[in-house]
């Protein structure tokens, strides 16, 4: 944990919202200008899973402002490209890409961060943020403008994005077309990085809920957007004691001792140099477990049997929790987190 220790130190944060953080799932749409900015952070702070969903390519437009792409990168895809951006900076998260189109759905996660660049896409997340209940940080960069806010319409007292915005500008330009500066594009992404910590600790504490920027003049205004009780997109979601459609898996944690007898496979999440300074030893394990480091995971997953009980082991009890809660939201269901501190 001493990689998230100075953030740890913040009382706002503490050991609970690392915690927080660590179980959290964000998906962001688009890995563009906005995505280049907010996901490096997001990795680095902790976030225990991410997705990227991105068909487009590398372009080399793109690498005035979408700095964590490289020259010998232009023509591959974004959301590959991002994944291993992600995985190399912090190796204790997942970081999936999809390299689909986005079509309104996305996996069930905790966040929904909007890094797209046209209104139709935008449409469609707020959709999908009201029909899962799953909030929406939802931003926008055009020349020197920029537009970030938090939209969580399934609520009755809480606006959705179409309630602020009800009809798009048919002349709107793309950066293309307009133009744009590179830091006005990172300096959105940060915002939305930012809230998107504060929201996943429950820090969050703004008299408002969306904010205008202009950094050419340096001038921004704070708006608290307000519910419109007959916004189409919305009034129909909104309950006052919400049911969501998220279920919160919840992994068993087992001491050795409590392996019992029954056919367990033991999988040590950790890097291999952990495990060289660090091995496990312990007279109850007489299998020596398998070794399929956490960023391995997802491209291994064929390598673990679903019909025998999968216990999960890492330094800290945290890795292994969060490959235990991904393999039982993918289906899997006799899994568990063997507890360091008893090993």
């Amino acid at each position: 944990m001493n990689r998230y220790a100075r953030q740890i130190a913040l009382s706002e944060i503490g050991l609970q919202g690392q915690e927080k953080i660590s179980n959290a799932h964000i998906v962001m749409i688009g890995a563009g200008g906005l995505g280049a900015a907010a996901l490096p952070y997001l990795a680095a702070a902790g976030i225990g899973h991410i997705t990227v969903i991105d068909h487009d390519v590398v372009d080399i437009t793109n690498l005035h402002r979408q700095t964590i792409y490289r020259s010998d990168q232009v023509g591959l895809n974004k959301a590959e490209c991002t994944r291993d951006y992600l995985t190399a900076l912090n190796p204790d998260i997942i970081a999936t890409a999809i390299t689909d189109k986005f079509e309104g759905q996305s996996p069930s996660c905790d966040l929904l961060l909007d890094g797209s660049d046209n209104f139709e896409t935008k449409a469609s997340m707020n959709a999908l943020s009201v029909q899962t209940q799953t909030p929406l940080i939802s931003a926008s960069v055009n020349q020197f403008a920029g537009q970030v806010g938090i939209f969580e319409g399934y609520d009755d007292d809480k606006p959705c994005y179409r309630c602020l915005f009800p009809n798009f500008p048919t002349d709107a330009r793309n950066c293309n077309e307009a133009g744009i500066l590179g830091t006005t594009a990172g300096i959105v992404g940060l915002l939305q990085a930012h809230l998107s910590i504060l929201k996943t600790t429950e820090a969050l504490d703004l008299k408002f809920n969306f904010m205008s920027l202009n950094l050419k003049t340096m001038r921004s205004e704070n708006i608290k957007a307000q519910k419109d009780p007959a916004c189409p997109y919305c009034k129909d979601a909104t309950t006052k004691i919400k049911t969501s459609t998220k279920e919160k898996t919840m992994t068993e944690m087992i001491s050795i001792e409590n392996l019992n007898n029954e056919d367990t496979i033991i999988i040590d999440v950790r890097q291999p140099e952990e495990l060289i300074a660090d091995p496990l030893v312990n007279p109850l394990i007489q299998v020596t477990p398998l070794n399929i480091p956490l960023p391995e995971l997802i491209t291994r997953e064929n390598e673990l049997p679903s019909d025998k009980r999968l216990a999960f082991l890492c330094a800290g009890n945290i890795r292994s929790k969060q490959a235990a809660d991904y393999l039982s939201a993918k289906g899997y269901e006799n899994i568990c987190v063997l507890d360091k501190f008893t090993v």
